[in-house]
């Protein structure tokens, strides 16, 4: 993991030369355990994939549109900012926003 000859291996495991910070750190992330830094505390990495405190994983491929969303959404923000701006009222939309049921078991839509 880390493209260390044998002898270095060999030096550290013995304890004749001790194990620099940087390689100790880079195998407990390569191993499984936390990620450094506050900020990704419960996150870990197994393998190729990168792991949420929840539970949830995430591999290169679905991190890979991630920054392309990001884009999206902030374009899409600044669009609503510009319409407003310029005092356009937003379509109204056939989506549903969310389904509440009612008193009596009937579901109101609204």
């Amino acid at each position: 993991m880390l493209f260390v000859t044998y002898r270095t291996l060999h030096n550290w495991e013995s304890g004749r030369v001790q194990v620099p910070y940087a390689a100790y750190k880079l195998l407990r992330i390569l191993t499984g355990y936390d990620l450094p830094g506050e900020s990704w505390s419960g996150w870990r990495l197994s393998g190729n994939t990168l792991w949420s405190p929840e539970g949830k994983n995430f591999t290169a491929s679905d991190l890979s549109y991630l920054s392309l969303t990001f884009a999206m959404a902030r374009q899409w923000r600044i669009d609503q900012q510009e319409k407003r701006a310029l005092g356009v009222r937003p379509k109204k939309s056939n989506l549903v926003p969310f389904i509440r049921p009612q008193k009596g078991g009937k579901i109101f839509f609204g």
